[in-house]
């Protein structure tokens, strides 16, 4: 006697009825989430495993070796069809993913449903072939007995699809922070004199105006009173050092926002010294 394949007709309604829901014009999210989760946790799978399984088992034999029980072409218990219909599904699952990413089409609802439908349904239409082909009897299914430890290991991995499902929904926080840059480095001259080079880069949201200073030993040097940047613009400026009597020279340029003008927003500095007599100078000037 044939077994019937009512099993697969389900498979097929499912399938269609996913495809229907995603060309309505509004879909409320509870129904949509109902009916994708056996289309990408259970349907792939399972009706792969009914293709890969649903072939008659060999005579018993009488060899004292304990051979493995899973074995394509050969039943298996209740608890492995429902491993390897969990595992394959989402081994499915990942294959498309990949395919649908490299495509234009890209990862989105339609392009989901109808990629995981079509591989479903030739699963589906491969298992009842199989199923026709080699004649299999109706045979009991075991019974499935779930003791506490099989029920913790179901829950856990139940929680761990869960968790990897909401962490995949959850968008990257917002940019970072508004923020300018400021920076100084020495520049040494093809005259023997001695300069700096300072820039500022703006990464706020909006045109922002600064005003800058540059001072030695404590006395200022230059001040930039309004220097208006762009998001992502940048301003650079090469100031020259004069040679004072001492060894060292203390550079220090500041910067600060319109918003705040009294307050330094950025500092920083440099110690410049003098080559004339000096054999660990910092910098040559």
């Amino acid at each position: 006697m044939r077994l019937k394949n009512f099993d697969l007709i389900g498979v097929i309604f499912l399938v269609i009825i996913n495809v229907g829901w995603t060309q309505l014009p509004s879909r409320p999210l509870i129904i949509g989430i109902i009916l994708a989760v056996p289309l990408i946790f259970i349907l792939p799978g399972y009706t792969l495993t009914q293709a890969l399984l649903c072939r008659q088992s060999p005579a018993p034999s009488s060899n004292l070796i304990l051979r493995p029980s899973l074995k394509i072409g050969q039943p298996v218990s209740a608890v492995d069809h429902i491993i390897l219909t969990l595992g394959l599904s989402m081994t499915i699952d990942v294959i498309i993913g990949f395919i649908l990413n490299v495509f234009p089409i890209g990862l989105g609802a339609l392009s989901w449903t109808i990629s995981l439908g079509l591989v479903t349904t030739v699963f589906t239409l491969l298992a009842a072939y199989l199923r026709r082909r080699n004649h299999v009897k109706i045979e009991k299914i075991p019974r499935l007995r779930i003791n506490i430890y099989k029920c913790v290991l179901i829950g856990l991995a139940i929680l761990v699809a869960a968790l990897a499902i909401w962490l995949s929904t959850i968008r990257p926080s917002a940019t970072q922070a508004d923020f300018t840059q400021l920076w100084m480095l020495p520049s040494n001259q093809a005259t023997n004199s001695c300069a700096v080079r300072i820039g500022v880069q703006s990464f706020e949201a909006t045109s922002v105006t600064y005003r800058i200073t540059v001072a030695v030993n404590g006395a200022q040097l230059n001040n930039w009173p309004s220097v208006v940047l762009a998001p992502h613009e940048e301003w650079k400026q090469l100031v020259p050092i004069p040679l004072l009597s001492t060894n060292s020279v203390y550079v220090e340029a500041r910067l600060y926002k319109s918003g705040r003008p009294e307050t330094v927003y950025r500092d920083v500095h440099l110690i410049l010294t003098n080559s004339k007599g000096s054999k660990n100078q910092k910098l040559a000037c």
